[in-house]
């Protein structure tokens, strides 16, 4: 890229975007990048005091893997990747030994879409940073099926310094599980939650809004459901159908209530709901987060937990969920959702046509089998 600017040949560059006398313009498409090990991060080109994460922990963000092998309709990571691969497991370790031992570097944030979806990949890659004996803290996302699926290695993941994963549980309701082609179920979530608990690790738990069935039935019963999971942290995100993904074309005859594309964003309303008005799902959502996160348990997590990574994390996630939630507020007092256009009309078509999508989910789930 930086030759073909220099040249001024951009357009037989491929795998760009860029604007031709003011036109969107996108070249050919870029061989997909088989060997993750074959480009590096500059470190050296960093100052790793200048960045820190998890209340002023020096921290870096890294992938082990790119893409997922699984189907979720609202997300476009397969399009993006067209299949999961990953670094190979040893020298990622070592990676993140240079970082930690030669740059202070406390904490990784993986910027995986599914890190653990080998289970011989994502050992081999925890053995390797065990036997490194460095310290350092990893924090992530990845599935409740996985976390489950790892009962027995939860204690290696602790050892290697894994500290908290997202976990998304996209809502709680089976029916809406199954339409969105999550592949999972409320027992494991549950189950994912409390093993990670078990292993001195936090479960992050996100819950989605915004479908179109809702009603304020549904979201007394995703209250109910969370309680029950008893998760330590909490993030809510809105049913968001961004044009390359299935979730698009199901969205289609949907009404926007939110016309600026820079809140598509998954923390605002874009969608009506149409048996809720957007305005008391805003509240059903606070209300949900309000309640989670002041439980006695929760609070207890945050002032008296005996683990002091883990205090930190709490007490870190109360101070800027604080600040979100505010701000959230004072977003919403001032937007008037009215609905509009559909998606289709608003969005246009999709990006990610349907034969496209089915090569790249079988591509995807091809490679996670063989690895």
């Amino acid at each position: 890229m930086i030759a073909a600017l220099g040249t001024g040949d951009v357009a037989q560059t491929a795998g760009i975007a860029y604007r031709c006398d003011g036109i969107p313009t996108a070249t050919h498409p870029a061989p997909m990048l088989a060997d993750l090990d074959s480009v590096r991060t500059g470190w050296e080109l960093i100052d790793h005091r200048d960045y820190s994460y998890w209340g002023g922990k020096r921290a870096v963000v890294m992938q082990f893997s790119r893409g997922c092998p699984h189907l979720c309709t609202y997300c476009g990571q397969r399009g993006f990747w067209t299949k999961w691969r990953h670094r190979d497991p040893v020298k990622f370790a070592a990676e993140i030994a240079r970082l930690v031992r030669d740059e202070g570097v406390e904490l990784i944030n993986l910027a995986d879409e599914n890190p653990t979806s080998s289970r011989r990949a994502w050992t081999a890659f925890l053995q390797a940073l065990v036997a490194e004996n460095v310290k350092v803290l990893i924090v992530g996302s990845t599935r409740a099926d996985d976390i489950v699926r790892d009962a027995d290695l939860l204690s290696l993941y602790k050892q290697a310094g894994c500290l908290r994963f997202l976990l998304g549980l996209e809502g709680t309701d089976e029916a809406t599980l199954t339409t969105l082609k999550k592949g999972g179920t409320r027992a494991k979530d549950a189950q994912a939650i409390t093993l990670l608990r078990d292993h001195g690790m936090i479960g992050l738990c996100t819950f989605a809004v915004g479908f179109e069935e809702e009603t304020d039935r549904d979201y007394w019963r995703l209250l109910r459901h969370l309680l029950r999971y008893d998760p330590d942290q909490v993030m809510s995100v809105y049913a968001t159908p961004h044009r390359w993904t299935p979730f698009h074309g199901q969205s289609a005859h949907r009404r926007v209530v939110q016309t600026d594309l820079r809140l598509w964003d998954y923390k605002h309303q874009v969608l009506e709901t149409p048996h809720v008005p957007a305005w008391r799902v805003f509240l059903w959502v606070k209300l949900i987060e309000a309640t989670l996160q002041l439980r006695p348990r929760a609070l207890w997590r945050m002032w008296r937990h005996p683990d002091p990574d883990i205090r930190h994390a709490q007490r870190w996630y109360t101070a800027m969920g604080r600040g979100v939630w505010l701000r959230e507020w004072r977003d919403a007092l001032r937007f008037r959702a009215k609905p509009g256009q559909t998606v289709a009309q608003f969005w246009g078509g999709d990006q990610l046509p349907e034969n496209a999508l089915a090569r790249s989910v079988s591509a995807a789930t091809s490679a996670a089998t063989r690895t």
